[in-house]
């Protein structure tokens, strides 16, 4: 049986939705009115200062705009960070302040474990989605990327597979496609359970690079764009920089970061950067507003990031 402090019913009654805002440091751009919180949304990164709107009292909250949609604050932390049950119960803990949650949760049955996924895939790399993205078919088959068309995890997304840090392979990543899904359940579909705090995207293959400079980004179009220009680049699959990925990067001479130009983006930019410095140098590139790197042409991202490695 799960202890009450571990259940959602005990948690969300302990647990505002301000309070994850905070500890997430994107609530500073809110405003309140009465009994409400407004602000952009932070689930999809807009900058309408009045899309995303808290009921402090009811702790529940729903976006006007793009996502047009709401809920609890376990619903909010999901749709973050792409946790799994288990996963937001143990965040919600640790705010709470419960005594040693990570063991306790450990054995309840709100455990879900990870389990690699090894085999490989039939991707069409020569999708148009990816070339409209810039990727030509040979980086997208470098990097195991493409269309999926039978049924599975990945029907209706586009596939890109994912590594550990040694270069294993552990399973596959999907870009939604179809825009109802896009508003449920955000952008991208990652497998069950995936211990993304502890990973880098591509690291594998840049590792060689990290006593020099290296750039990080949101996600693998823009690492893929910037391997065709031969600059080094992981992603941290979202806009949260975790302790044992930012416990990887202390030998690198500089760190660029190039988020997406979107109010999330930026902020995620100011909190990583203060997080890594005085012992990185970090450089900040700001895109313009709501386009990602990969949105720039070849000749844009060589002239914004290559001189940075000279």
């Amino acid at each position: 049986m799960i202890p009450e402090q571990f259940t959602f019913k005990y948690l969300k009654a302990r647990v505002s939705i301000a309070a994850v805002l905070q500890d997430k440091g994107i609530n500073t751009a809110f405003t309140k009115r009465a009994d409400q919180l407004f602000g952009p949304c932070p689930v999809h990164g807009g900058d309408n200062p009045n899309a995303f709107v808290i009921n402090l009292s009811k702790n529940i909250w729903h976006c006007f705009t793009q996502c047009n949609a709401g809920g609890d604050v376990v619903k909010l932390v999901r749709r973050l960070d792409s946790k799994t049950y288990r996963q937001t119960a143990l965040y919600l803990a640790s705010l709470a302040n419960i005594p040693k949650a990570s063991s306790l949760v450990h054995q309840t049955h709100m455990k879900k474990t990870f389990r690699p996924f090894t085999k490989s895939l039939t991707l069409n790399a020569s999708t148009p989605w990816l070339a409209k993205k810039g990727i030509t078919s040979l980086t997208a088959k470098r990097f195991e990327a493409g269309a999926y068309d039978a049924p599975g995890f990945l029907n209706g997304c586009i596939g890109v597979r994912l590594h550990d840090l040694q270069g294993h392979p552990i399973g596959y990543a999907g870009r939604r496609l179809h825009p109802k899904q896009v508003q449920l359940y955000g952008k991208w579909k990652l497998p069950p359970a995936l211990p993304k705090s502890a990973l880098l995207y591509n690291f594998h293959r840049v590792s060689p690079y990290t006593h020099k400079a290296l750039v990080i980004v949101e996600g693998p179009w823009a690492v893929m764009r910037l391997a065709q220009l031969n600059i080094p680049a992981v992603a941290l699959l979202g806009i949260h920089l975790s302790p044992t990925q930012r416990d990887l990067l202390p030998t690198l001479q500089r760190v660029i970061l190039m988020l997406d130009g979107d109010c999330a983006g930026r902020r995620a930019t100011t909190r990583i950067r203060n997080a890594l410095e005085p012992n990185t140098k970090v450089h900040t590139i700001n895109l313009p507003l709501d386009h990602d790197p990969d949105d720039l042409t070849d000749d844009q991202l060589s002239s914004i990031t290559k001189h940075l490695f000279l």
